[in-house]
């Protein structure tokens, strides 16, 4: 593994603030996402995925782990990383500092990676410029992700409801004010970024002045965070943290297997945790241990035990 300052390749490479703005994406690259998106959402059919997008995507490949990490940079959402030893896995790194409801968007981008980049991460895996890649890639991921989120056919479904509800004939006679409220109604039942339900509505072309929307964004947001309806699960949205991803354990699981089994060097084992910003005193136990003495299972246990006592 080559010699790379981990602090600048995530100030390089990580993935910045996502620019849901997909309307560069041409006609055949938008017919592929939403594809992909039917075909991999078809156990949910048109019911939100919203916070099970975790277990979700864990179900998927049992090669994927979720990291948790609280990125000081208010610039980062998250990213995938592939290690270029030890078994074939894949991290999907989430920046805990951002809300819960940034966290699910940034899943279903990464595994958008995931799913189209691996072999190029896994040949070139530091190699990953988000800004050279980012009128291609970077729109495709962030579309695909809300396709995945909140599908073409589901939103025609709400605003089918919406408008029988509001006696409203059709979308063109919406005022601001109820495609404001469709918008905050849309962001909690599918628990995906506010920003991103405005782009939707403007992808499927229900709204035209989408600038409108976007200059009063943080209007409809703080509207959103007040009405009491939804005051619980808003402000769980919201929170700065994660209880559906476990965090740690399998990662550090499959670092002292690697190391243990040989298919990973001490050098390389604290090069990558230093990259994936993880506990270097766990660590240095881990590659401390004696693992010759006892067999995988004892030491899956033991290994288990000392994340609990460090993390408490």
């Amino acid at each position: 593994m080559s010699d790379i300052n981990y602090k600048e390749l995530f100030e390089h490479y990580y993935q910045k603030d996502y620019d849901f703005n997909t309307s560069s994406l041409s006609a055949e690259q938008i017919k592929d996402i939403k594809q992909t998106a039917r075909q991999m959402r078809v156990d949910y059919a048109l019911a939100p995925m919203g916070t099970s997008i975790f277990n979700w995507i864990l179900n998927q490949n049992s090669n994927i782990r979720f990291e948790l990490v609280p990125f000081d940079s208010e610039n980062i959402d998250g990213m995938l990383y592939v290690p270029t030893t030890g078994k074939d896995c894949a991290y999907i790194i989430l920046n805990v500092n951002k809300p819960l409801i940034n966290q699910i968007f940034t899943a279903a981008h990464e595994f958008y990676h995931y799913i189209k980049d691996y072999k190029k991460f896994r040949e070139t895996p530091y190699i990953c410029d988000f800004n050279k890649l980012k009128d291609i890639n970077e729109m495709c991921a962030s579309r695909f992700a809300a396709e995945l989120l909140l599908p073409e056919e589901a939103l025609l479904r709400e605003i089918k409801d919406y408008l029988v509800n509001m006696k409203i004939p059709d979308t063109s006679k919406m005022t601001f004010h109820q495609y404001a409220t469709l918008m905050i109604f849309l962001t909690v039942k599918y628990q995906m970024p506010l920003k991103a339900v405005i782009y939707r509505l403007a992808e499927e072309g229900y709204i035209k002045n989408i600038e409108e929307y976007i200059k009063n964004y943080e209007f409809i947001k703080n509207v959103l965070r007040e009405i009491e309806i939804f005051k619980k699960r808003v402000e769980e949205l919201y929170k700065k943290e994660n209880n559906y991803v476990l965090p740690y354990s399998s990662t550090y699981v499959d670092m002292e297997r690697a190391f243990s089994t040989g298919n990973a060097s001490r050098e390389e084992i604290l090069e990558d945790a230093k990259k994936l910003e993880l506990d270097m005193k766990l660590i240095d136990d881990i590659l401390a241990q004696d693992t010759e003495e006892d067999d995988e299972e004892t030491d899956d246990e033991e290994l288990f035990a000392l994340i609990r006592a460090k993390r408490g």
